[in-house]
């Protein structure tokens, strides 16, 4: 028999302060309903999370809920996240969404960075930070030092990368370089 395999941990634990009231309308609750206190938290906390949406709603746009963004993978979470205008980022995640939109390539199937490329975000996620320190820390000297490190751990992992450095840099409004020749 195959040894079993170490999923990590399937559960999170929670710690919260309940006033005497709510505590005892929790255990009155799962007591008639014949479930435990966790069943009882967890389904009131789904039920109430799925009633909450971001987006405009307004003709010809979506709002969506948690399932929306929802992935098993971390990166595709947040990238999704991210991508998402109605979400309200911090400063480090408008910095980070910054990082992957400059190097689409890695981390979107299009320039538009709104669908996520599952194969490369999961070998280079758990190393994102790393690679956000790079570029800023060398891209004034190697704007794309970022990008060859994660070319690179791509290649070791046997995932054929994006072509990098791009052949043609062109600007968030579609012009070309001036260093191109017309």
């Amino acid at each position: 028999m195959p040894p079993k395999k170490d999923r990590g941990t399937k559960t999170q634990a929670l710690s919260l302060r309940l006033d005497p009231k709510t505590k005892f309308s929790l255990e009155f609750v799962a007591r008639a309903n014949g479930q435990t206190l966790t069943t009882v938290v967890e389904r009131a906390i789904r039920s109430s999370c799925d009633e909450v949406k971001i987006g405009s709603g307004s003709f010809g746009s979506n709002e969506f809920n948690w399932q929306h963004f929802w992935d098993p993978d971390e990166g595709m979470r947040t990238l999704k996240l991210l991508a998402c205008d109605a979400y309200r980022s911090t400063y480090d995640e408008d910095e980070l969404r910054q990082f992957t939109v400059e190097h689409w390539q890695f981390f979107y199937i299009w320039r538009t960075a709104d669908k996520p490329r599952r194969p490369y975000v999961q070998i280079l996620w758990p190393k994102i930070e790393e690679y956000q320190r790079i570029w800023r820390e060398q891209r004034e000297s190697n704007y794309w030092a970022a990008g060859e490190a994660m070319a690179a751990d791509l290649s070791a992992a046997h995932v054929a990368g994006p072509t990098w450095p791009p052949p043609a840099v062109s600007d968030r409004n579609g012009d070309m370089d001036d260093e191109i020749p017309f």
